[in-house]
């Protein structure tokens, strides 16, 4: 809410109280103003265990108030992420562990108008997910193959939160030669063509990641030669 709308609700109160003589100014009470804090989280899909924090703090009139501290909490850790003030209530939290935490923001109220109070609130509870990092093997049954020949590509994705979920895709540079592979329960796929043309081919597997594991990719080189005649040897 604009700053005019608050000066001119505490110069009402003023008035109020000069209106009234010859009575204590103690004998009132302060004007009280509810609050309402809201939090959103925006993950960085770029740096691993980055996140945006957000708060917005209103009032039953709809709009933000003028003074006041938010705090971010990890509800899970029970750590304090970091403190904002209301004018600018966004913060950036680096190096956030894997898993699931549920984060919280507390406004602290303000006194700094009275006769006017705003008064403090928490923030619902918001999950944050933070995906682990997986490795990835990416093999070939062969490096050099000649046009025509089986080769097999095998990809497996690892992890430290238990065996990875999900699907891989194979690419030849940007051409997909095979789509959404599923892991089996070893976090293991594979992929058998004969169709790949002579000449050297870079080869991509694309982890597409789970709730545990962030997308990855690995790439290797393939090589597939040009059928050779057989030269009979000179006597």
């Amino acid at each position: 809410m604009r700053m005019s709308f608050w000066r001119a609700l505490i110069g009402v109160a003023a008035l109020v109280l000069i209106a009234l003589p010859g009575t204590a100014l103690a004998q009132y009470e302060v004007l009280s103003e509810r609050t309402t804090i809201g939090l959103t989280v925006t993950v960085d899909p770029a740096v691993p265990g980055r996140a945006t924090l957000r708060a917005e703090v209103t009032t039953p009139f709809g709009a933000g108030v003028p003074e006041g501290r938010i705090t971010f909490h990890d509800m899970t850790t029970q750590q304090v992420l970091g403190w904002s003030g209301v004018e600018q209530p966004q913060i950036i939290i680096d190096g956030v562990s894997p898993g699931r935490h549920m984060l919280r923001a507390d406004y602290s109220g303000t006194t700094a108008y009275l006769p006017l109070i705003m008064l403090p609130s928490q923030s619902a509870q918001v999950p944050l997910n933070i995906r682990m990092q997986p490795a990835l093997t990416l093999s070939s049954s062969s490096e050099l193959v000649a046009p025509g020949d089986l080769v097999t590509f095998s990809v497996t994705v690892t992890g430290h939160a238990g065996v990875p979920c999900g699907r891989v895709t194979l690419r030849d540079g940007d051409e997909v030669i095979a789509g959404h592979l599923r892991l089996d329960h070893a976090g293991a796929a594979a992929f058998t063509t004969l169709a790949l043309p002579p000449g050297p081919h870079s080869i991509v597997a694309v982890y597409e990641g789970d709730e545990r594991y962030a997308a990855a990719t690995i790439e290797i080189e393939q090589q597939v030669t040009s059928t050779l005649a057989a030269v009979a040897p000179q006597l």
